[in-house]
């Protein structure tokens, strides 16, 4: 069977481009990079010749993973903001209204050197208040965020 691949361009940043800028149809999918390298990439430019290039079957997924690891990333922090909302609404939070709050996990002298998501003063991350119990590793206290968007 004959299918048809896409070969894409990969920027220097790591990331590749929207739309293939050739289209090529070849049968053997284990084979495909060495066709790829002896008959096709022969005929490019040699500027092309020495950009990276990625080769990708047409029939299957083209979502550039960047793309989707983003979204996942915005995600997950809209996630974390809104369990910071709800646990900022239940402090008592007029001795420092004042200030602009933000959420964060940190390591300091407050939280007895232990990790522990906190209101922080916006700017220089000041402790304010807690928001969770003290943690004694990075993981715990991620497990237990992770748990509570979980919850959502």
């Amino acid at each position: 069977m004959n299918y048809d691949w896409n070969v894409y361009r990969v920027f220097a940043n790591g990331r590749r481009a929207k739309a293939p800028f050739h289209v090529f149809a070849y049968d053997d999918p284990d084979s495909v990079e060495e066709f790829f390298n002896a008959q096709i990439k022969e005929n490019f430019t040699e500027k092309i010749r020495r950009s990276r290039l990625m080769i990708l079957r047409s029939d299957l997924p083209q979502d550039r993973e960047t793309d989707s690891l983003k979204k996942n990333q915005k995600i997950l922090e809209e996630r974390k903001r809104r369990i910071f909302r709800k646990y900022l609404r239940k402090l008592d939070l007029n001795s420092i209204s004042h200030t602009s709050v933000a959420g964060g996990l940190i390591y300091c002298l407050e939280s007895g050197w232990q990790w522990q998501w906190a209101a922080l003063e916006v700017g220089t991350s000041r402790f304010l208040a807690p928001l969770s119990p003290p943690f004694t590793s990075y993981e715990a206290a991620q497990g237990w965020m992770d748990e509570e968007i979980n919850n959502l």
